[in-house]
């Protein structure tokens, strides 16, 4: 009996130790599941990956300037005009108005600069930047009688029968001595100007030609002293404002300009000729031939009517659309009634708006406004070194301009 219970209990010791173990494999088991979830876990890393999105650069619209360089005598030329013809683009030219008759001369800002004149430039330019300034005004002292108008009319190779001067050129300067050297070099030079209401001692053997800049008093107030002091010296002519249509230059609407014109330059109608506010060749709207025609429009609408005995204008652009040139001047002759047209300003430019050295095409050019009876005066831009001279010397384009290459 005992070893049948011996027995017995043996096969049960045996079956419970199976069990046992068939248990403890089981949780070793789980166990062992367990340490591998939880070193699945400990080894995961989740990378997130976030996009962001910065903000794109706004490219601005490409910038567009206007051409026309330009002197100012006292307020600084940079007006960049835009052209209805391919204009320089961006005339960096820096020119004066004119200032009271008691101040120094200083650079102006218009087509003209004491080297260079001003210029745009103009942003929608100008004359203005890169030329050079245009004088101050000094008072002068009378001397001379004054001469009488004459009709229009022209002729090749000079002004013709009705223009004031036996020939069509002329000098814008800042600097009277350096026009002066230029002047002894140049027998066919008539007449010269500087922006201004005083010559600032320029040589008698020229004619003179006072210019109002602007409508602000410190270019009226000696304004009258200084026309009739030109006058009694012998001026055949004078200018009325500077580029009102340029918001670098005189900046002046229509209107305004027309009854500034009655006030300030009808008293010396009959005794010299006058000029219309000289505008430039942007094609802009408001400004160039428009400018000029709604200021002839509001002429008519004057109780005394604008005394005009030309109009006057200028011009810059590559030396490539030197026909658009031509189409200026006769859109000019066009909006002024028939009447005589004086080129004051003009200059070819590069690419960049700034200027260019061309005998070739100055030599082109005057040949054709020689030859343009309608065209009454010319004058390049400037009498200024870089320019029409080189130190006291002509430069190769101011000796096409005095017929010396």
């Amino acid at each position: 009996m005992l070893p049948k219970n011996i027995l017995t209990f043996t096969a049960f010791a045996a079956l419970a130790e199976q069990a046992l173990a068939s248990n403890s494999h089981r949780h070793l088991h789980r166990r062992y599941q367990l340490q591998k979830r939880e070193e699945i876990v400990d080894r995961v890393t989740v990378w997130t990956t976030v996009y962001v999105n910065a903000p794109q650069e706004t490219v601005p619209p490409p910038r567009q300037f206007l051409a026309n360089i330009r002197p100012a005598q006292e307020a600084a030329k940079t007006s960049t005009l835009s052209t209805s013809t391919p204009v320089y683009s961006n005339v960096n030219a820096a020119v004066k108005a004119p200032e009271s008759a008691a101040a120094a001369p200083q650079d102006p800002q218009t087509t003209l600069a004491t080297s260079v004149k001003p210029l745009v430039q103009v942003e929608a330019v100008s004359p203005s930047a890169g030329y050079g300034d245009k004088p101050a005004e000094p008072s002068a002292a009378p001397s001379a009688p004054a001469t009488t108008p004459h009709a229009s009319g022209g002729g090749q190779g000079g002004s013709g029968s009705g223009a004031p001067f036996p020939g069509k050129r002329g000098v814008a300067y800042n600097d009277a001595k350096l026009a002066n050297s230029l002047i002894k070099m140049c027998d066919k030079c008539d007449w010269a100007y500087n922006w201004g209401s005083s010559s600032q001692g320029l040589n008698s053997t020229v004619n003179f030609v006072p210019t109002l800049w602007g409508d602000q008093t410190k270019f009226t107030d000696h304004w009258e002293l200084d026309a009739q002091t030109a006058i009694t010296n012998g001026a055949k002519a004078m200018f009325s404002f500077n580029e009102p249509d340029n918001s670098g230059q005189a900046n002046m609407n229509p209107e305004q300009a027309a009854a500034a014109h009655v006030q300030y330059l009808n008293p010396y109608g009959g005794k010299v000729l006058i000029g219309s506010p000289s505008v430039t060749n942007s094609g802009q709207p408001g400004q160039g031939i428009q400018w000029l025609k709604s200021f002839i429009s509001e002429c008519d609408k004057q109780q005394d009517k604008c005394r005009i005995d030309f109009c006057n204008v200028h011009w810059y652009s590559q030396a490539q659309y030197e026909n658009t040139l031509y189409k200026h001047l006769e859109d000019a002759h066009e909006a002024c009634g028939g009447k005589p047209i004086w080129l004051t300003e003009f200059a070819p430019v590069d690419a960049a708006g700034q200027p260019a050295e061309t005998p070739g095409f100055l030599e082109s050019v005057m040949s054709k406004l020689d030859g343009m009876d309608f065209v009454h005066a010319y004058a390049p831009f400037m009498c200024a070194e870089g320019k029409l001279m080189s130190a006291n010397q002509l430069s190769d384009t101011g000796r096409v301009f005095v017929g010396a290459s």
